[in-house]
C-alpha cells in the first residue's frame, strides 16, 4: 500500500473534525447575533450591522498552511507539524458595520462577558496598516476544546471589496496566484482601502451634520 501523502493525511483530518466546526460555527454566530441584538434595535434607517459567518473549506485550510512553505510545497521531513488544528479561524464569523461610529460599540459589546472576555486579539490591519479593525480567536469552550473560532468586526465596504478580492486572488488556481504578493497590486489595494475608508467618513460626517430631531406627535 503506497505510503499517505500529507495532503491525504490533512484532508482526513479535516473531514474528521468538520461536524465539530460546523457546532463551533453555529455557536459562535448564535452568541454574536444575540449579543448585538440591542444595537440592532436602536440603528439609524441608514446604518447596518450585518452577521456573517463560514467554514474553512479544505482546500482554503491547506493553502493556508501551504502558503508559508517554501516553493508552495510540504516538507516530507516535517510532516507531523503539520495539522488542520493550527488554523484559528475554521470557524468564523465577520461583522459588518456600516457607518463606521458603530464599530467600536459592536466591539465593547461582544468583549464584555464569556466566552469573548479572554480570547486572543489579533487586529486586521488595512489601509496601508495604518487603520486596525477588531479580530479575535480563541475556544468556546461548551462546544469544543480543540477547534478554534474567530470574529473580526468590520467596516462594511472594506469587509465586501475583502470578499471580492479574496474570491480573485487565493481560489482560482494557476493564473492569479502570487497576486497578493505584487507591488502594484498591493499599492492599488491600499488605495481602494483608503478610498472606501474616506467615503464612510466623508458619509458619518454628513449624517451628522444633517441630522434632523424626531419629530414630535402633536
Amino acid at each position: 500500500m503506497p505510503e499517505r501523502t500529507i495532503e491525504n493525511r490533512l484532508r482526513e483530518e479535516y473531514f474528521d473534525l468538520l461536524p465539530v466546526i460546523r457546532q463551533v460555527t453555529l455557536h459562535l454566530e448564535t452568541i454574536i447575533r444575540y449579543r448585538t441584538l440591542s444595537i440592532l434595535r436602536d440603528l439609524k434607517p441608514y446604518e447596518q450591522v450585518v452577521v456573517k459567518s463560514r467554514v474553512k473549506e479544505y482546500e482554503s485550510a491547506k493553502n493556508k498552511l501551504l502558503r508559508p512553505q517554501e516553493g508552495d510545497v510540504f516538507d516530507p521531513d516535517k510532516s507531523e507539524e503539520y495539522s488542520i488544528l493550527k488554523l484559528r479561524d475554521l470557524a468564523g464569523v465577520r461583522v459588518l458595520v456600516f457607518p463606521h461610529d458603530r464599530l467600536k460599540e459592536v466591539d465593547q459589546k461582544l468583549g464584555e462577558n464569556e466566552p469573548f472576555k479572554n480570547w486572543t486579539s489579533d487586529p486586521v490591519k488595512y489601509a496601508r496598516g495604518f487603520v486596525q479593525a477588531p479580530k479575535y480567536y480563541g475556544f468556546c469552550s461548551e462546544v469544543s476544546h480543540i477547534v478554534q473560532g474567530e470574529y473580526q468586526i468590520i467596516p462594511m465596504l472594506i469587509g465586501h471589496f475583502w470578499e471580492v478580492e479574496h474570491s480573485a486572488m487565493y481560489k482560482p488556481a494557476g493564473w492569479a496566484k502570487g497576486a497578493d504578493k505584487d507591488h502594484d497590486m498591493k499599492t492599488l489595494r491600499a488605495k481602494v482601502e483608503c478610498s472606501l475608508l474616506r467615503f464612510e467618513r466623508e458619509f458619518e460626517r454628513f449624517a451628522k451634520k444633517n441630522a434632523q430631531p424626531p419629530s414630535e406627535t402633536p
